[in-house]
């Protein structure tokens, strides 16, 4: 019979908090771990094809759970594949606990076989990073960092496990401790009531403002504050313009709901936050492809900012009003103040209806392009909203997914924001699968996306999950492409990718592949690839060269948002 050891109280604190689930990857320095997992049949463990495949797929778990997801590598290689899942998850506030082997303790810098010092690779792009040094501290370890991970804004966490610490015996039973940061964390503050002065200053100005912008972000996400969100935007009756992470939080036919902003952002949020004379932002960092130049950004404007992280207030765009608070805290008040009333503001929504006329956004096309695809996807969509997740790589194919394609729910659109990392959707996908055995997870990919974690089709194909992987192949990297066409007089460098035959990758793996090739197929086979519950490969093959627009170049403002 096995020992007790901390491998075993590291799975058992995780079940003690939920855990269901683990993506990974085994590897020498982690194999007490691996010993230890088949004595632990509540938890599954899914076996990716790369390191990183598993923490992006324990983000497809967390941004569609709003739970932590959690990867495990080994020591080396296996970590540092882990880097780029991490910091994409460090970027968007996406809850991670990552656990890696390293070598024996005594043996760290002596460069020993596969030993790189991950906790100073991970120290900038994690909430918070552990080497585990002594075996009794294991359990007050791991409930610190899933608190941590989870709490004010999420984030990443990680843990670094020496093998012989990992391998060593432990107590069986053991009580899971409390975790009392009350002294030291930086998020507390923000959920305290705000004051009566600051809440009735935010609607004096509100109320005093002629051209008004609501600008809600990620963070009303995090905060589950969604419907909260939308009971301000009626009550105001306010334009209201989101970020790509904030999709979902407004239905896209509320009158009030300007869409998506930024650089690929439509032309009338776009010019409606460049003329506001108030910018009211829940939730969003300000970050730069929301903003343009941040040196001529909104100088017309008062602007009020919200934010869980007090660090992000001023940090890179100077708020008249900076307001530390939990989104939902600031909502539940402002909604109950009594002073809160519908904005006086006929004339300048005549002009933001006026832009929208003036400068529609284009979802057909007379080509059979990226839209075209996307218009059929977003139709089958739909009509069973609820019974999808639809989940994006990055590229010209995630700006035209964010404006052409509407999800009902925040959860059900997951895209990789402030890192936009490339070979993200596949393994997010896989994640969202294991979260939401019911759906149907939507995988949105370019031909260049694909390939960077193409290996991953084998966990698709040995779970047999239900994934729609839609490869919308243009033969360019698209985006880079664009910028080339447009600002470096078509110089084409190193930006046209040849594609494999994707339906005999798909049949290698044991997989069902299509290609699509035109309009007509397209209406005839989509349908009844979608119908069944079976992973599909589908390739669309699209026009070459078509560009995103709207779009503010580089160097511009959003007032300079370009339709050609």
């Amino acid at each position: 019979m096995r020992e007790y050891t901390v491998a075993d109280a590291i799975l058992d604190t995780l079940k003690a908090h939920g855990i269901t689930t683990i993506f990974g990857y085994p590897g020498g320095a982690i194999l007490p771990f691996y010993d230890a997992l088949p004595s632990h049949q509540e938890i599954q463990h899914v076996l990716v094809r790369n390191e990183q495949g598993a923490a992006f797929a324990a983000q497809g778990w967390a941004r569609s759970t709003r739970q932590i997801g959690v990867c495990c590598a080994t020591s080396g290689p296996g970590g540092t594949n882990f880097v780029t899942g991490i910091a994409d998850a460090y970027l968007d506030s996406i809850p991670l606990l990552c656990i890696t082997g390293q070598v024996p303790l005594s043996m760290i810098g002596k460069d020993m076989f596969q030993e790189v010092d991950m906790t100073g690779i991970t120290l900038n792009i994690t909430k918070h990073n552990y080497l585990v040094e002594n075996s009794e501290d294991i359990v007050r370890i791991v409930t610190e960092a899933i608190h941590i991970a989870t709490s004010g804004r999420p984030g990443p966490v990680h843990i670094d496990v020496p093998k012989n610490i990992m391998a060593a015996t432990h107590p069986r039973h053991f009580k899971i401790p409390k975790v009392n940061f009350s002294e030291i964390d930086p998020t507390l503050k923000a959920y305290q009531p705000n004051s009566e002065m600051m809440l009735s200053e935010v609607i004096d100005l509100l109320n005093q403002a002629k051209n008004p912008v609501l600008l809600l972000g990620h963070g009303i996400k995090l905060a589950q504050a969604e419907s909260l969100a939308n009971d301000l935007v009626m009550t105001l009756r306010i334009p209201t313009t989101t970020t790509i992470l904030g999709k979902g939080i407004m239905a896209s036919n509320n009158q009030c709901y300007l869409g998506m902003l930024g650089m690929h952002g439509f032309y009338a949020s776009n010019l409606a936050v460049h003329n506001a004379d108030l910018i009211l932002n829940i939730g969003s960092r300000f970050d730069d492809r929301i903003v343009g130049r941040y040196d001529a950004f909104s100088q017309k404007a008062k602007i009020i900012h919200v934010d869980i992280d007090a660090s992000e207030l001023g940090k890179v765009v100077t708020p008249d009003l900076p307001i530390h608070s939990d989104a939902k805290i600031f909502l539940k008040q402002l909604l109950t103040h009594s002073k809160i009333k519908p904005l006086a503001i006929s004339d300048w929504w005549e002009q933001i209806r006026q832009w929208q006329k003036n400068h529609p956004y284009q979802i057909q096309t007379a080509d059979f392009t990226i839209r075209t695809c996307l218009e059929a996807i977003n139709d089958l969509i739909a009509k069973e909203p609820a019974s999808y997740i639809l989940v994006t790589d990055v590229g010209q194919h995630q700006m035209w997914a964010a404006l052409s394609c509407n999800v009902p729910s925040t959860w059900q659109w997951l895209s990789s924001g402030g890192s936009g990392t490339m070979g993200f959707g596949l393994p997010a996908a896989i994640g969202a699968a294991f979260a939401h055995k019911d759906k149907t997870i939507i995988c949105l990919s370019g031909d260049g996306g694909i390939q960077m974690n193409i290996q991953e089709l084998g966990t698709l194909a040995q779970y047999n999950l239900n994934v729609k992987v839609c490869i919308l192949n243009n033969g360019y990297l698209g985006m880079v492409r664009q910028w080339q066409e447009l600002f470096y007089e078509r110089n084409y460098s190193a930006v046209e990718i040849p594609s494999p035959n994707y339906q005999k990758i798909a049949e290698a793996y044991g997989l069902k592949g299509s290609k699509i090739t035109t309009k007509e197929i397209l209406d005839q086979q989509l349908p009844a690839l979608f119908t069944k519950k079976a992973p599909q490969i589908i390739e669309f093959k699209v026009k070459k060269e078509d560009n995103v627009f709207p779009m503010v170049p580089g160097g511009k403002t959003l007032g300079e948002t370009i339709m050609e």
